[in-house]
């Protein structure tokens, strides 16, 4: 059995963000709660929640590439393990049927909220991958669902389990995330332009072009931190969260890597934006949680 060929099948950097999203993101709901006890108390049942999210994930990217074989040979993608022939189909499939049954048991197990929005995870997975849905065609639909999906929801899933999921401040900070996702989730298809073209994935940058989407990625993301802004202006969110805008800073090193059309390949499979995307992406995260957490040291000290 080639053990590598199975961890490339997951994709696990691309795991890192959903595993991150859920655990800052309890700590931010406890800690918003004055709650943070519950964290060590309950360690075991939030790193297995993260776990979960992590799993409804790596469903998504196996049912990718078993949708995908084809177009990942047009890419020049025979690193990865079904288009290399390394792992069959058949088993690809079990594999992400082990992920998706292994993400909804824990969800329900944690509770009837956590359960569904694992439900929701794994069905977005199927709509953007599997005919005749295949949102993966259809232009910015497929950016707008993944923006959804890895934007406006994980954080609202992380506060349901142990918080109320009707508080505004995770679909607020969900919708600045959002946004910066439907932006900055078009890295993934920069190297990839030939092969969608040549199977009809009208991905954004298949349409608009490289300079055009440019400027759209530009213009999205300075929305999301106006919006970030606007939220705090208006009182909707806790002060705390103006520490987010230290992501201005990656952000405008992105930007200024796709204006300078730097699609460097690295050895994580993609381009260099594409890895600046998912570690900004958990860095929202980290830091709205880290605001919260620094806060009572900032008081004693000012």
């Amino acid at each position: 059995m080639n053990l590598k060929a199975w961890f490339m099948l997951v994709r696990p950097f691309t795991l890192i963000a959903p595993f991150i999203a859920v655990l800052f993101g309890i700590i931010l709901q406890l800690a918003s709660y004055n709650q943070l006890y519950l964290f060590w108390e309950h360690f075991g049942l939030v790193i297995f929640a993260s776990l979960a999210l992590a799993s409804a994930q790596a469903a998504g990217q196996i049912m990718n590439q078993i949708e995908d074989v084809e177009i990942d040979k047009a890419n020049g993608k025979d690193y990865r393990p079904l288009a290399s022939g390394e792992i069959s189909i058949e088993k690809a499939q079990v594999l992400a049927w082990f992920f998706a049954i292994f993400a909804i048991m824990v969800g329900y197990a944690i509770n009837i909220y956590y359960g569904s929005f694992m439900v929701i995870f794994i069905l977005s997975g199927i709509l953007y991958n599997i005919e005749p849905f295949r949102l993966k065609k259809r232009l910015w639909l497929n950016t707008g669902s993944l923006a959804i999906s890895r934007g406006l929801l994980p954080l609202p899933a992380a506060w349901s389990v142990f918080g109320n999921i009707a508080d505004s401040t995770p679909w607020l900070l969900g919708s600045v995330m959002a946004i910066w996702v439907l932006a900055w989730q078009n890295t993934k298809d920069i190297n990839d332009v030939e092969g969608d073209k040549k199977f009809g994935i009208i991905t954004p940058v298949v349409y608009h072009g490289i300079r055009k989407l440019a400027l759209i990625i530009a213009l999205l993301s300075f929305f999301s931190f106006l919006l970030l802004a606007i939220y705090l202006q208006a009182g909707l969110l806790s002060s705390n969260m103006a520490t987010l805008f230290l992501l201005c800073i990656p952000t405008i090193w992105m930007l200024y890597k796709l204006f300078k059309m730097d699609f460097s390949r690295i050895t994580l499979e993609n381009n260099e934006l594409w890895a600046l995307f998912y570690l900004t992406l958990a860095g929202f995260y980290i830091l709205a949680a880290a605001s919260y957490l620094i806060k009572p040291y900032i008081t004693l000290f000012s």
